[in-house]
């Protein structure tokens, strides 16, 4: 969830210094929180008329948006440039931009995160707020947030001369996504579970190469190829190796007849 912020809204032309400036804590948008009523009034998780709400976006940035069916005439002034409020698209300010309303003039001041979340309260200078708001609803002169007679065509003078643009978002806020915890790192994630559509198949049984041809007998003579026509003819007579003995011939005992 986004961190709430601590403003104040400063009043451009308030009936009495007192009522200057109102502290405010700006919530989600997605909760009810701050408005700006058609009345001029900033009120606080009301479901009154609005011109507009101040709420934190999801990436805590201040807002002020305008919701379908408010009526029309907000304007957000910065530096000499201004935007006006479209209903649902969120508009973001920053510390020191006008809120313009048909006679009204707010500046914002983003003070930053806010300790706690509270009801808006004016801060006392010269005297308790309560009183005079009091005294001068008795009297009925002046109504709060209305201006003096000057009116507020322009606000007071900003002496910012270089401010960026004034950022306006297509879509108004969502509901914050649970934070899921971050993956662990590459190399201790586990290889992801396979699932495949058939069983796995047995590989058929490979036939051995048929084994090569005996060679051919001992007294066989493999045929010769001739050289000069390329015919296959049997193979001239081998002659005999040369035989080498170690001891020589001994001669033949004659024969003996058997009848002497």
């Amino acid at each position: 969830m986004p961190t709430p912020l601590s403003i104040c809204i400063e009043n451009c032309y308030p009936p009495h210094e007192s009522l200057r400036y109102l502290r405010c804590c700006a919530i989600t948008g997605v909760d009810p929180g701050l408005i700006v009523s058609t009345g001029g009034e900033i009120l606080w998780q009301t479901e009154a008329d609005r011109f507009c709400e101040i709420w934190v976006s999801s990436d805590e940035k201040l807002i002020c948006f305008r919701p379908i069916g408010a009526p029309p005439g907000a304007r957000i002034h910065r530096a000499g440039r201004e935007v006006i409020l479209e209903e649902n698209k969120p508009v973001v300010v920053i510390d020191g931009d006008y809120l313009l309303l048909p006679d009204f003039c707010y500046r914002l001041h983003v003070h930053g995160p806010a300790p706690e979340v509270t009801a808006p309260g004016y801060l006392d200078f010269e005297e308790p707020a309560s009183s005079t708001l009091a005294r001068f609803a008795a009297a009925g002169i002046v109504v709060l947030g209305t201006l003096s007679a000057a009116g507020c065509g322009k606000p007071p003078e900003d002496k910012k001369t270089q401010a960026p643009p004034v950022e306006v978002r297509d879509t108004p806020p969502a509901v914050e996504p649970i934070m899921q915890p971050p993956p662990p790192p590459m190399e201790a994630m586990p290889p992801p579970v396979e699932v495949r559509d058939e069983p796995p198949k047995v590989a058929p049984d490979v036939e051995p190469p048929p084994p090569p041809p005996p060679p051919p007998p001992m007294d066989e003579k493999p045929a010769v190829e001739s050289m000069q026509t390329g015919e296959m003819k049997p193979p001239a007579e081998m002659k005999p190796p040369i035989e080498i003995r170690t001891h020589p011939p001994k001669a033949i005992a004659p024969r003996k007849d058997p009848l002497e």
